[in-house]
């Protein structure tokens, strides 16, 4: 047995602990960990983790778990011990308790996940709030879901009673602000107003932006930014030039703007500033999304703060299937002379899900241009949608929201630590609900495969 990744202790303690119905409420994580030991040194029997993912060739086989984040390479014979078709011996039984590949026989992991997640979600670390700086956006991206909302700036009318919301939520919690739209730096001032105003209160906050990057300048990332505490920016790529301008359609008759968001990226990583480059993808652009990868990879490959990862475009007609999508993404590793520029370990190593998204979290928010809060960004506009208004939330809708998530096919899915049921403004539209990290891992198995 190879181990490339190694299993996450935290993780694994806290889940043995979770037998017998351990309360963790007041427990020292010393408690946890000896709990987590004597069981592993003393199992009675044990049973391969309802968590493993294998991906198997004729000579080696490759077995991530999605809840522990082991990730090893198994001969045949070491993968029958594993799943019991053949003798294991004490060594190897040893390794597979440690990595999470095996737990001892009766375990219900999934039901001390789920307590684990229940738990979980009483202790949030930072209030988030998405932010509608305005419905307007200079650029015409036909698969926006915006289509049909009315283009206004942000009333500001509802400054105030938005400074009140987070004053309301925050408790003693640091505030994260992410800066949406439409495009957002069509209207900047106010992000100036709010971020002054916080800062005048003396909270805690840093800021994300969700931009097509277009009206980012030097002046914005040296002035601006360290005024609004801004940290990152994601930046949507639709192909290279000709096919990123055609989707595009920047309204305003801009030339040449693809190069300019080439350089803007460019000023934003010698600035400090994170950038996601997320990588839009249909059946239609597959060939150019593969050379925007080599580009970006001449470009940034030396880049501390530049990362790229694909999103498949929803509610279109033609989507692809899962195995499209597991065969594209190992295109593009192969094309990768650094994988981990697609952000794959922080995928491998991410923690366990306890909600999918911000649909379910009771700290996490998005306000539209009208002062009118959703649980979900694909919403903003939409004011059926809505739970209430920054002065009034609809208590029982919103309580409504924490309730478990899961859809009947996602509660015995391997992928459940990954995904929690996924995205339901996909399902809205017809599409998968799966996320990103389904399709990723299993391509990255296929690709180290090889």
């Amino acid at each position: 047995m190879e181990t490339l990744i190694s299993g996450n202790e935290k993780i694994l303690a806290v889940m043995y602990a979770m037998n017998g119905g351990f309360n963790l409420n007041g427990v020292k994580s010393d408690e946890v960990e000896k709990n987590f030991r004597t069981t592993i040194e003393n199992p009675a029997a044990i049973q391969p983790s309802t968590f493993n993912y294998s991906f198997e060739t004729p000579q080696k086989i490759f077995v991530y778990n999605t809840l522990y984040n082991s990730l090893v390479k198994l001969t045949p014979e070491e993968f029958s011990a594993l799943n019991g078709k053949k003798v294991c011996s004490d060594e190897l039984r040893q390794k597979f308790l440690e990595s999470g590949l095996c737990v001892a026989a009766g375990t219900d992991e999934r039901e001390n996940y789920r307590r684990w997640r229940l738990e979980s979600r009483k202790h949030r670390d930072h209030l988030s709030i998405n932010v509608t700086t305005t419905l307007k956006c200079n650029a015409r991206c036909p698969y926006c879901y915006e289509h049909g909302v009315k283009h206004v700036d942000f009333d500001e009318t509802k400054i105030d009673a938005l400074i009140n919301f987070i004053k309301r939520h925050k408790k003693d919690l640091p505030v994260k602000l992410n800066w949406f739209g439409g495009e957002p730096f069509l209207n900047p001032k106010i992000i100036d107003t709010v971020t002054n105003r916080l800062g005048e209160l003396g909270f805690e906050f840093e800021c994300f932006a969700i931009t097509n990057g277009s009206l980012i300048t030097r002046q914005m990332i040296a002035r601006k930014f360290p005024k609004w505490n801004l940290r990152g920016v994601q930046i949507t790529l639709d192909g290279t030039a000709e096919q990123y301008e055609r989707r595009k359609a920047y309204v305003d008759g801009q030339r040449k703007v693809f190069k300019k968001i080439i350089n803007r990226i460019r000023w934003l990583n010698e600035a400090g500033i994170h950038v996601d480059i997320r990588l839009n993808i249909d059946r239609n652009n597959m060939k150019d999304i593969l050379d925007l990868v080599y580009l970006l990879q001449a470009r940034f490959d030396g880049s501390k703060h530049v990362v790229y990862y694909p999103a498949f475009v929803t509610g279109v007609k033609d989507k692809l299937t899962d195995a499209e999508k597991i065969s594209f993404i190992k295109e593009i590793f192969e094309a990768l002379a650094n994988p981990d520029k697609m952000n794959i370990n922080r995928r491998l190593y991410s923690l366990p899900r306890t909600l999918p998204c911000m649909r379910n979290d009771p700290q996490a928010f998005s306000v539209d241009a009208y002062g009118r809060v959703y649980n979900c960004e694909h919403l903003v506009g939409r004011k059926e949608k809505s739970l209430g208004t920054l002065k009034r939330l609809s208590k029982k809708i919103n309580e409504a929201r924490l309730e478990e998530p899961l859809r009947e096919e996602c509660e015995t899915c391997v992928f459940l630590p990954k995904c929690m049921s996924g995205c339901s403004s996909n399902l809205r539209t017809g599409d998968a609900a799966c996320m990103i990290e389904r399709y990723m891992i299993q391509a990255y198995l296929e690709f180290i495969g090889e």
